[in-house]
């Protein structure tokens, strides 16, 4: 196999290239003519902006200025010399009134760039202009958007914000031109309220959104609150404490109407909950309340709830049917609980009381027997000496569908001894 006696061509140009490039760094190295070279497109920066904001000033229009300048130097200074090392200020703290200003600016230069190596052959253009106007702030309303959907059943509410306004400072000729700050909600089948952080936009007095760099917002965001809530049917009832030989509600003796039987409430899923399936708008001790009965009763509802109906009270009609009271005296009374030192006697030697139920229920009762007045001294803080009424107790005793009705059932005792109960003297 013979070799190849071809010269090796891409290794001797990428050598031809290297020695090149050493030849050209060398006789720069030794080059001392000064050149001129023109460095173009730096950019402006504004310094001192603060003290000119203090003094109720403010610097608009084009920020985005650039300088070119023209440099003498060696070669080695100025290929060191670039737009992103090379700094051009404008310093605003000397400005003290709003107009039109042709500025001078500072030139610095990269921090390897000695001044005295290098020569400003010249500078375009020499001055900067800018506009200085007077700076304002101003309060504008907050006003919301909705663009989605609730889900069925639900409505939206009105927005609310916090804060309620936002300040925006800017020149006064800009400022005048904002109407209001816009938050716009864009959600789908929403079932809970929305409270959340939202950026705004500026609307101005044509209705469309101003983009202005010279007004600035105090606030970037505002907590906005969107209301949603259900409307739902809520019955009206009662809540019957059994007792007069009623069992409760399901009693087929007790007759009993709701006027309305219910009201369209409207709040959040989770206020609603509280409610549950029904709304009580009063508790009836159907042994102590006087049948029949018809009287008006608050509707209780939080503020957390709308009422949709506007009814605020209801009507409540309570009844017995297929049931008699009657009145029955018994001498059947005891004493309970009675202290060791104390000699309480019962003065009352027999009590009137009132029994409600069927007829045939009411003819079986036996006074004597089925009739049992009860004085508990043990809830009694304190007796005197001497005569007093205390409450009692009574219970209907192996008798059905009747019952004790009234309230406030009393017996006279006697008390010798120790001149009070539970506490002792």
């Amino acid at each position: 196999m013979e070799r190849s006696n071809q010269p090796n061509k891409p290794l001797y140009i990428a050598l031809a290239i290297l020695i090149s490039c050493a030849l050209w760094f060398y006789v720069r190295s030794v080059d001392t003519q000064d050149r001129t070279q023109t460095v173009s497109h730096i950019p402006v920066t504004f310094v001192g902006e603060d003290v000119l904001n203090s003094n109720g000033l403010m610097l608009v229009g084009d920020r985005d200025q650039t300088v070119s300048l023209t440099v003498r130097g060696r070669w080695g200074v100025l290929s060191q010399l670039r737009r992103d090392n090379i700094a051009i200020q404008v310093d605003l703290s000397r400005i003290g009134a709003e107009g039109e200003y042709s500025q001078t600016y500072d030139i610095a230069w990269p921090g390897n760039v000695s001044a005295s190596s290098v020569a400003l052959v010249s500078r375009e253009p020499f001055y900067v202009p800018i506009t200085v106007v007077k700076r304002v702030s101003r309060e504008v309303e907050l006003r919301g958007v909705f663009l989605g959907s609730v889900a069925e059943g639900y409505q939206s509410g009105s927005f609310s914000f916090q804060p309620e306004t936002v300040e925006i400072t800017g020149p006064e000729t800009e400022l005048s031109q904002i109407a209001y700050a816009q938050v716009t909600l864009n959600r789908e089948n929403l079932t809970d309220t929305v409270r959340e952080e939202m950026e705004y936009v500026l609307i101005g007095l044509d209705g469309s959104v101003v983009k202005s760099e010279n007004i600035k917002a105090a606030l970037p965001t505002v907590t906005v609150t969107l209301p949603v809530t259900e409307a739902r049917e809520l019955p009206l009832t009662v809540d019957f404490i059994p007792g007069g030989g009623i069992t409760g509600a399901d009693d087929p003796h007790l007759v009993w109407s709701m006027e309305p039987a219910s009201i369209t409430v409207m709040g959040s899923e989770g206020d609603l909950a509280v409610y549950g399936d029904s709304l009580s708008v009063a508790t009836i001790d159907l042994a102590k309340a006087t049948l029949p009965l018809e009287t008006e009763f608050p509707i209780p509802l939080g503020d957390e709830v709308e009422n949709l109906t506007g009814i605020s009270r209801a009507k409540v009609k309570v009844e017995v049917q297929g049931m008699e009271v009657r009145e029955f005296s018994t001498s059947n009374i005891e004493l309970v609980n009675s202290p060791d030192d104390i000699d309480v006697s019962v003065v009352t030697q027999s009590l009137t009381v009132r029994v409600r139920g069927t007829a045939q229920a009411l003819d079986q009762i036996m006074p004597q027997q089925n009739l049992l007045v009860r004085v508990d001294l043990a809830d009694l803080s304190a007796i005197p000496d001497g005569q007093s009424p205390v409450a009692a107790t009574v219970s209907l005793l192996g008798v059905e569908d009747a019952g004790v009705v009234g309230d406030g059932y009393t017996v006279t005792i006697r008390a010798v001894g120790a001149g009070q109960i539970g506490g002792g003297a």
